[in-house]
């Protein structure tokens, strides 16, 4: 069964394909905004128009998370990238991430420096199983379930 998040990254695909922007050569994401999605299609950081005032190249690199952590790590590329206007980051989840426990104790958390913060304003839809929250800067993030 396909996520919300697999659907929208194989229409964003096609309109990218069909309007003849190449953002799969790494041409960058600028002032239009755009949307980057993981390797593994479970992370989309989706950076509205006016985010950003020049193209830069962003990446997603996928690693084993940490201990503790419900999810690989996502490496957001380049770390520290700030942007104008808040991005979405939406993580697909799934029973397995779950493990038993109730969906609303899924809890992303970034890397900033040293520490580990939890990401405001987050929300998890159940329906679609995204867990999602603002971003004003690229850093490392994964997810943990909270009991």
């Amino acid at each position: 069964m396909l996520t919300a998040r697999t659907t929208l990254a194989f229409a964003l695909l096609a309109s990218i394909l069909g309007t003849g922007c190449d953002m799969l050569e790494g041409d960058g994401i600028g002032r239009d905004g755009g949307v980057v999605v993981s390797e593994d299609g479970r992370v989309a950081v989706e950076i509205p128009a006016g985010a950003l005032d020049e193209t830069v190249e962003i990446t997603i690199e996928v690693v084993p998370g940490p201990e503790g952590a419900a999810s690989d790590l996502y490496v957001l590329q380049p770390i520290g990238l700030t942007f104008d206007v808040p991005v979405l980051v939406e993580v697909d989840y799934d029973d397995e991430m779950l493990g038993g426990r109730d969906a609303e104790g899924l809890t992303l958390i970034a890397k900033h420096d040293a520490d580990w913060a939890y990401l405001g304003d987050q929300l998890v839809d159940d329906e679609d199983q995204v867990v999602s929250a603002s971003l004003m800067a690229l850093s490392p993030i994964t997810v943990v379930v909270e009991d």
